[in-house]
């Protein structure tokens, strides 16, 4: 199956689009609250329902075979988490879900919102997906060719499943373990993360995986006009700055059962991103339950969650003039020092806009939709 695919669909695709049009994306499990230090209760097991739902995020990753990475979108369990409250902005696009998973539902609506982004540009691209029941075939379409993967042959064929994603990982769980590691010397409990604050250090995280990474990837998968090579050879190696982090960490006495760089990466490894065909009993009865738990079992899993998920707190305005100060100080220092001198005027000049405009009277006109 995988030989026909590269022999027969390929060179077809390969013939008809450019490689800036030539798009992959796939879906990502994440414990996003997971530490190297209590991650030893998942070890091994799937997760393939409700069962670690309220600490999963699904996240889909999509980029092109020249490295051009689109943008984070992640699917959570509610619809509005309590950490958002007041969020005007969010870190990247987000969507509820009660198995915090893809469904039909959701990818129609993200590939439709890509289609009329393309459209406008004048572009017409290929976007190639995993044949499964969350992906269904889309009419209509002006600008994206939805292109299906051959069962059974997405860890061979698919760009993201080469590294990209492990490299994500690798970068996302850097960025927690730093997390960690800054809590512990300031002698403070080490706080659970939100949803919030994931979406944030995914997006980051995201930014930092390198267009050769992805590049690369899709080389592997065959998907380029150059000879295939190692996908990971980045100079700034993720795998490296999480074996050192976690390094850090050990040395802060924080216990003996860490796992590896590796070993917290492949943590997300059993999550499933979608309702799948071939559950097993196992998951049927494990789905059926999480369905049917009572009352009061969600009433104590929503106070788990009211404990740790609470929205940010809004800087003060000289707050933010005091980080403005200490970064303009530290651009003294960097040869790009007149270029982030500028960017900081401007993001110092729209934050005391903003206040200017909190503190305007208003009418009464205000409080009335149009």
């Amino acid at each position: 199956m995988t030989a026909s695919w590269k022999e027969t669909h390929l060179p077809t695709m390969l013939s008809r689009y450019e490689l800036k049009d030539i798009y992959n994306a796939d879906e990502f499990g994440l414990f996003y609250q997971m530490l190297p230090t209590n991650t030893y209760h998942v070890k091994g097991e799937r997760c393939a329902g409700g069962k670690f739902s309220k600490v999963r995020l699904t996240g889909l990753a999509a980029g092109n075979a020249l490295g051009e990475k689109l943008p984070m979108f992640v699917i959570g369990k509610t619809d509005k988490p309590r950490c958002f409250k007041g969020i005007k902005s969010l870190p990247c696009q987000y969507k509820g879900q009660k198995k915090a998973w893809m469904d039909s539902e959701i990818f129609t609506e993200y590939v439709r919102k890509l289609d009329a982004k393309f459209y406008t540009e004048g572009r017409k691209i290929v976007l190639i997906i995993d044949n499964c029941p969350a992906h269904p075939e889309i009419a209509d379409l002006k600008a994206v060719e939805l292109v299906f993967l051959p069962p059974n042959t997405t860890s061979k064929t698919q760009p993201m499943d080469q590294g990209v994603i492990r490299a994500l990982k690798a970068y996302y769980r850097s960025n927690v373990v730093k997390r960690q590691i800054k809590f512990i010397d300031a002698g403070k409990e080490v706080p659970k993360i939100n949803i919030l604050e994931g979406m944030q250090i995914l997006v980051i995280s995201w930014d930092v995986v390198s267009k050769d990474t992805v590049q690369n990837c899709f080389k592997k998968a065959g998907i380029s006009r150059e000879t295939q090579v190692s996908s990971l050879n980045d100079e700034d190696d993720p795998f490296k700055s999480l074996s050192e982090n976690i390094s850090e960490l050990k040395k802060r006495n924080v216990g003996d059962d860490i796992l590896d760089a590796n070993g917290f990466v492949d943590i997300n490894f059993e999550v499933s991103t979608s309702k799948s065909i071939e559950m097993t009993d196992e998951e049927i009865v494990e789905s059926i339950l999480s369905e049917d738990m009572n009352q009061d079992e969600v009433d104590v899993d929503n106070e788990e969650i009211e404990a740790y998920d609470t929205p940010p707190r809004k800087p003060k305005l000289s707050e933010l003039e005091e980080a403005f100060e200490l970064m303009e100080r530290w651009s003294l220092f960097d040869g790009n020092g007149v270029e982030i001198r500028k960017q900081l005027n401007i993001m110092s000049r729209t934050c005391q806009k903003h206040y200017i405009d909190c503190k305007k009277q208003r009418n009464i006109e205000h409080f009335f939709k149009s």
